[in-house]
């Protein structure tokens, strides 16, 4: 048999393992760098643990690992979809076991309730998530400053136009994950450099116990007792959920998806009044009642509204008007530190479990029909949600052409200053 370079390597690494010179995490790592595929990995480290420990003259053998890749080729090959799939995942858990962490920008543990999708992620793979302290907060643009300046993010959740961004950009890398098949084509990238995950629409948080008059619409927010009472969720330039909230006020206002100007216009207006803070719409600041009414996405103003739990009341409703939705991507960093890590959340927050939760978080989970379809939303946690009614005025943007263009008008035309 000819030599062959890459077996021989195999062969090296698999007889430093199985000799104890070398631990598991080391072994898997080598694997990695020489850049079989993950069922490859899967079959060789399953060969390697349950054989007998070889001897010194097998493993100065090239032969031993030939066979083995040979195996290997011929398992793979009788595999079904499904055991292949198993293949790939049982593989790539123990990739991302062994890069040993992940560091996360931009994923809040308030945010569509992020903190029992981390509370999974560590139950089942137990692998450390870096960056929720120092960069949970993130907006958006803050997201892909740090992916091209600082190099330390995994993943990141980002709104679409900015999952379009970091493609253009170069800053995010492909990946098309187990579930890929249930995702609409308009909430992926064709060549799976993004992928949306879960949506919302943009709502009125009013803190009821300061606010005394109705709010049901955008004319409302003009009224002269509401001084220093209304707040967006940072500056709209950088931030989508308050890019929306600047483009929703457009169609109350003879704008709509096609003219974000109006919008633009209106809180211009609100400003002059006196009405809108420079205070960011966060939890910290609806809580305390320095933003008392919160023009945010609809599944933070109710999770707000649970933490709250009365102290103050919180009331969330759609303008009667209408008011725009959009969804959030998931993008893995071109230069992940711990791509297999990366990989990895992406497969965990697509997974039936996780995208549970985010309904559990009042977000809308991009998998939702296939799992409505499927019978798996208990119905108590239907029964938490708004109610439909609430809907019927609410428009869906994926349009990355108009988002586009919106956000182009947005960046020559937005003046006001919002804290961050």
């Amino acid at each position: 048999m000819a030599y062959d370079p890459l077996l021989a390597r195999i062969d090296q690494l698999s007889g430093a393992f199985n000799a104890g010179q070398i631990d598991r995490r080391q072994f898997l790592k080598g694997l990695v760098g020489l850049g079989l595929s993950l069922p490859a990995i899967s079959v060789i480290v399953a060969a390697c643990s349950t054989a007998a420990t070889p001897s010194p003259a097998a493993l100065a053998s090239a032969t031993a690992v030939p066979a083995t890749a040979s195996a290997a080729a011929a398992s793979l090959a009788a595999m079904s979809p499904t055991a292949m799939a198993t293949a790939d995942l049982t593989a790539l858990i123990a990739a991302a076991k062994a890069e040993g962490d992940i560091y996360q920008t931009g994923i809040p543990p308030e945010w569509v309730n992020y903190q029992a999708i981390f509370d999974l992620w560590k139950q089942d793979y137990g692998i450390p998530i870096d960056g929720t302290a120092t960069e949970g907060e993130y907006s958006s643009g803050q997201e892909l400053d740090s992916i091209k300046n600082t190099g330390k993010p995994d993943v990141g959740d980002v709104g679409i136009a900015f999952a379009v961004q970091a493609k253009q950009q170069g800053l995010s890398a492909p990946y098309k994950n187990s579930h890929w098949d249930d995702i609409p084509d308009n909430a992926k990238d064709a060549d799976g450099y993004w992928c949306c995950n879960y949506w919302g629409a943009q709502a009125f948080a009013v803190n009821t116990d300061a606010v005394k008059i109705p709010i049901n619409d955008w004319k409302d927010l003009l009224d002269p007792s509401l001084k220093n009472a209304v707040g967006i969720d940072g500056d709209p330039t950088k931030a989508n959920d308050s890019f929306f909230a600047v483009w929703s006020a457009a169609i109350a206002n003879g704008g709509g998806v096609d003219n974000i100007q109006p919008g633009i216009d209106f809180m211009n207006k609100l400003q002059q009044s006196g009405n809108l803070t420079a205070a960011r719409a966060s939890d910290a600041n609806i809580i305390s009642g320095e933003v008392k009414i919160a023009i945010k996405w609809d599944y933070l103003g109710l999770a707000v509204r649970d933490k709250a739990a009365g102290a103050p009341n919180i009331t969330v409703t759609i303008p009667s008007s209408g008011s725009l939705a959009s969804p959030y991507a998931d993008i893995i960093a071109a230069k992940a530190p711990h791509p297999n890590a990366a990989k990895l959340w992406q497969e965990l927050i697509y997974s039936d479990a996780a995208q549970l939760l985010f309904l559990g978080g009042y977000a809308h989970p991009i998998r939702y029909n296939v799992l409505n379809a499927a019978g798996l939303i208990p119905a108590g946690l239907a029964a938490k949600l708004p109610s439909a009614d609430l809907y019927k005025n609410v428009t869906l943007v994926t349009d990355i052409t108009k988002i586009t263009a919106a956000q182009a008008v947005l960046g020559t035309g937005w003046k006001i200053v919002i804290n961050s």
